[in-house]
């Protein structure tokens, strides 16, 4: 204990982790490692050993929390998927709380589809499970959960328009595989001008589906009509 004129400047001594603290952050670390290493060398070559080595755990660490390499593969999948909700939800409550619309809402998912982890690792995830029945397999039902996910992001930003709740799923997923499309193509063309013209295009033809509450126009007691032709 160290007293100053009194003060009682005792330095307090951390407490040691819990094993449970420490368990967690060996399961981050190989899971955050298992990622890295999808993106550095890719599925094929991203063996338990390699992940093992980035994380900087035991072989025995490893096989404690994950027993096979598709499983660990598969809570990678999980947690990277996980971290991009986070982040889609992030950036739909910013462009709520600025005032922004859709479009905003696009600008912000394309960058997050074109750069970070996100892509490359999933980008990774899908070509293996292309040949892979037990990746694709455990892959499925995440995949779903995070269109799930996506879909109720997405409908915030169709809640003052006429779009019946299957357009707007439709419209989310031709948006998804727009994006998608384009990030793949960023592999080979790397030309950010040529996919900002694209998404232009796209938002044009996305306005043409939808229809403004405010700008339904009832005539002759009919219902209203959307802009794309689809009746209520």
């Amino acid at each position: 204990m160290i007293v100053i004129e009194g003060v009682d400047m005792t330095v307090a001594t951390p407490l040691p982790r819990t094993q449970a603290q420490r368990s967690a952050e060996t399961r981050a670390l190989l899971l955050e490692a298992t990622i890295d290493t999808l993106i550095e060398v890719g599925y094929a070559d991203a063996s338990s050993a390699a992940i093992v080595m980035r994380a900087g755990v035991t072989r025995g660490a490893q096989v404690h929390h994950f027993h096979s390499k598709v499983g660990l593969i598969t809570a990678a999948a999980q947690y990277l998927f996980s971290g991009f909700i986070d982040e889609v939800q992030e950036l739909a409550t910013e462009v709520h709380s600025s005032g922004g619309d859709l479009e905003s809402f696009l600008h912000g998912s394309l960058e997050k589809f074109f750069h970070g982890r996100f892509f490359f690792a999933s980008l990774e995830l899908i070509t293996a499970a292309r040949t892979d029945p037990n990746l694709k397999e455990r892959l499925m039902p995440l995949i779903k959960e995070l269109h799930d996910q996506l879909d109720a992001l997405w409908l915030r930003f169709f809640q003052t328009t006429e779009a019946s709740p299957a357009r707007v799923e439709t419209l989310l997923n031709m948006t998804l595989c727009l994006l998608r499309g384009m990030a793949v193509q960023t592999v080979l063309r790397d030309d950010p001008d040529y996919y900002v013209e694209i998404l232009e295009a796209w938002k044009t033809i996305l306005s043409s589906f939808l229809i403004k509450r405010e700008e339904v126009i009832e005539t002759d007691g009919q219902q209203p009509r959307q802009s794309s032709g689809e009746e209520g």
